[in-house]
């Protein structure tokens, strides 16, 4: 299986892991297009497909995959982070004969429930901490 091929497959996996709510390249697009615009060579931005957003790296004889994701705030970030680590060796393991030497994930967002039931006075958004609101 080819490094796209494995991307995409990885990818798909960690999106059914119970607390992801998205997926991201490693890398954000303007961090990309910076390093680019500052090497010395010209070397061509790699814009990721909406399926293709775990990098494969080869480099030294060893695999490093690279990925982000953003979390739901209704279990704790650290587990989710666990079960994506675990997710991604499994699906490596399973249909790969590459095994990952090191699995990187970062969590880049934490979405937090809100409390629909907590609005502020005159209507206003909701106060994320549950807190009574008062005008003063």
């Amino acid at each position: 299986m080819d490094d796209e091929a494995i991307s995409r497959t990885v990818t798909a996996g960690i999106r059914h892991v119970p607390g992801v709510t998205g997926v991201y390249p490693p890398r954000p697009v303007a961090a990309a297009a910076e390093t680019v615009v500052d090497a010395v060579v010209p070397v061509p931005l790699r814009l990721h497909d909406p399926d293709v957003l775990v990098d494969v790296d080869r480099r030294g004889g060893r695999v490093h995959v690279v990925t982000g994701i953003s979390v739901d705030g209704g279990r704790p970030a650290a587990d989710t982070l666990r079960a994506v680590g675990e997710r991604v060796r499994d699906l490596l393991d399973a249909d790969t004969a590459a095994t990952a030497d090191l699995i990187s994930v970062t969590v880049r967002l934490v979405e937090d429930p809100v409390d629909a039931g907590v609005a502020r006075p005159e209507g206003g958004p909701a106060d994320p901490i549950g807190l009574p609101t008062s005008n003063v």
